[in-house]
Formats: C-alpha cells, structure tokens, sequence
C-alpha cells in the first residue's frame, strides 16, 4: 500500500518537475524571440534612417529637399522610439545640419563654398551617427 502511495506521488511530482521545465524552456524561447525581434526593428529603423539620410543630397539638387527633410524627421523619429540613447547628441547633429544645408542651399548659389561645407558637415554627422548605430547593433 505504503509502495502505491508513493508511486503515485512520484508520479504527480515527476510531472509537475517535467511542466516547470516547459514553462522555463517556453519563457526562454519567448524571450529570444522579443530579442531577435527587437533586433530586427532597430536594424530596420536604423536602415530606413540612412537611406533618408542618403537621398537628401540629390533631392537637394533637384529642388525636393523638403520631402526628403521630412524623411529624415519621419526617420529620426524611429529612432528617436526604438534608441533613445541615439537621438540626444548624434541624431540631433544630423538634423540640424540637414536643415542647415537645406536652408543654405535655397539663398546660395550651389558652387558657393559655404553649401559644399554645409554637405561636409551633414555627411560628416551621419557618419558619426552610423559608427554608434554599427556599435549598438554589435553590443546586442
């Protein structure tokens, strides 16, 4: 009798061990996959914010800079949500050169040499702003 008792509480306690250890390797995989995906977004926000970053020359050129200054700002604002410790110095940098260029490059003729280092100055901060976006993607 003493033997059946204990069967089937081994039974019980066997089971019991074998769905924490589901709930535990469940929880784990839900965690990875939030990272993975967590991941994921950053990569994309920070890609969609270097190709706005990128097309804004050209817009420059042919007259639609403020289309492309409002990609950068919808961009910027991405980042601004998914890496907050992005947007303070760096993020801030390339926007306010971007508009800069963009203000310059409507009162000065294009060879003038204050729009060359107005573009200077813009790819300058996004490269500054790509390194750290590079670093936080590697730390994770």
């Amino acid at each position: 009798m003493l033997v059946a008792v204990l069967s089937v509480f081994g039974a019980l306690g066997a089971q019991w061990l074998n769905t924490m250890r589901a709930f535990r390797l469940a929880e784990i995989e839900r965690r990875a996959k939030r990272e993975e995906r967590h991941q994921q977004n950053r990569e994309d926000t920070y890609a969609k914010f270097l190709v706005a970053a990128r097309a804004l020359r050209p817009a420059l050129r042919s007259g639609t800079g403020e289309a492309a200054l409002a990609a950068l700002r919808d961009a910027a604002a991405y980042i601004e949500l998914n890496a907050p410790e992005l947007a303070d110095r760096a993020l801030a940098a390339v926007l306010d050169s971007g508009e800069r260029w963009a203000e310059l490059v409507l009162t000065s003729p294009p060879t003038a040499p204050v729009i060359k280092e107005a573009d200077e100055e813009f790819h300058q901060a996004v490269r500054a702003m790509r390194d750290l976006m590079r670093n936080d993607l590697a730390s994770e």
